[in-house]
């Protein structure tokens, strides 16, 4: 009988194969975080623009020097390519009795500037009538593109 010293080449395949599939759950389970984080960080933000639109809605009850027509741009001073994304944002929300008239468009520097709320790389358009928020751009969400906290809940639901 011979003397074996070292790895023999069949424990080292074994080895590699067990190291990929370790790496692959891995990798797999990080972009799943990933996603879910980011639909977590997209719900928390149109929580926190409807929350302080509510806030800013009643100011406007009680104070005749709020316009909150003044705040946010209206959809006639977007340019057509934006104007586009708004609309398509609003038509796909879940919303009814949707009229786009009634809605103001706010990205970052004007929820900074006219709501307070410090959100980097966001937009919605916002209807102040009935505190509804669209996020403009929406988010990928178990295979659909959802565009407010609405959809997000209906899908967690089902």
């Amino acid at each position: 009988m011979r003397d074996e010293k070292g790895i023999t080449m069949l424990i080292l395949v074994i080895t590699v194969i067990l190291t990929l599939l370790i790496a692959v759950t891995a990798t797999y389970s990080g972009i799943d975080t990933y996603k879910g984080m980011r639909v977590k960080t997209f719900s928390e933000q149109l929580k926190i623009v409807r929350e302080r639109v509510a806030v800013v809605k009643d100011k406007a009850s009680t104070n005749s020097e709020i316009n909150l027509n003044s705040l946010g741009k209206s959809l006639d001073e977007l340019d057509d390519t934006l104007k586009e994304s708004v609309t398509n944002a609003i038509n796909n929300s879940d919303e009814l009795s949707v009229n786009s008239a009634n809605y103001r468009y706010f990205d970052s520097k004007d929820l900074k500037d006219d709501l307070g709320i410090d959100i980097e790389s966001f937009a919605v358009a916002i209807d102040f009538e009935r505190t509804v928020v669209i996020g403009v751009y929406g988010i990928e969400y178990e295979g659909q593109v959802v565009y407010t906290q609405k959809q997000i809940d209906e899908i967690n639901n089902k």
